[in-house]
């Protein structure tokens, strides 16, 4: 029996995966996952490819759906402010001035079922950890709050 004990872990943007047992045992799952990443980076021939623009509706980001399926992106542990910072980044992305208002971040929030506690103290606590930034009266989100999305939703994310 094999008596190095080996750990293999994954995170895809936090959903996870991990095996853990000996070496030849790790290596099996390896050599799969290995297999399923080439795949899932792999487009089918004849796929559609990602939008360049926002669908005429207005409620699609490129390479992202609506904004109910980027929610659903965020892991199960996400925070309000984590949900208002994806509600401003698609409010921004679909809005003419490049920004968001916090009414605005909320109001998509809400038309999908989540309820902030403290909408403004959540984009507050975004700005302390300057994930967003004030402009004109509104705020944009950062490129630190690019970042942040990024690691919590995937590298999918537009922007």
């Amino acid at each position: 029996m094999d008596a190095q004990r080996a750990k293999l872990r994954i995170n895809l943007a936090q959903r996870e995966f991990e095996v853990e047992g000996s070496e030849t045992f790790v290596r099996t799952y390896a050599e799969r996952l290995d297999q399923l990443l080439a795949r899932l980076t792999e487009e089918p021939a004849g796929a559609p490819k990602a939008q360049a623009s926002l669908r005429p509706d207005g409620d699609a980001l490129p390479g992202t759906g609506t904004f109910g399926e980027l929610l659903q992106r965020l892991p199960r542990a996400s925070t309000d402010v984590d949900r208002m910072l994806v509600a401003g980044y698609f409010a921004q992305q679909r809005g003419a001035d490049n920004g968001f208002a916090t009414g605005e971040a909320n109001t998509l929030l809400t038309e999908q079922g989540v309820k902030v506690g403290n909408p403004s103290q959540c984009v507050k606590q975004n700005l302390l950890a300057k994930r967003v930034f004030k402009h004109q009266g509104r705020y944009r989100v950062s490129q630190i709050g690019l970042d942040h999305l990024r690691q919590l939703i995937g590298a999918a994310l537009p922007g």
